[in-house]
């Protein structure tokens, strides 16, 4: 079916958005990515499963430590 209006691909999309972001300033993409982190806060702090999220998050960590070590032991260091 031939659609009068062009919808622009999911790359598209993605590659305008990349030369948005890269026309930004330093202090702009700062900004940005304070932006990024402010709304994954709220998110969390108004979430039902904040608590679990929480410690999901921090056994991550906990493994991804235990990885490493286990890592450097393996290869001498």
């Amino acid at each position: 079916m031939d659609l009068p209006v062009k919808f622009p691909s999911e790359t598209e999309v993605i590659l305008e958005d990349v030369a948005t972001f890269r026309a930004l300033s330093p202090e702009e993409r700062l900004q940005c990515f304070q932006g990024m982190v402010n709304v994954g806060e709220q998110m969390l702090r108004n979430s039902p499963k904040a608590e679990w999220l929480k410690e999901y998050s921090e056994e991550q960590e906990r493994l991804a430590q235990r990885n490493i070590r286990e890592f450097l032991a393996r290869h001498g260091y």
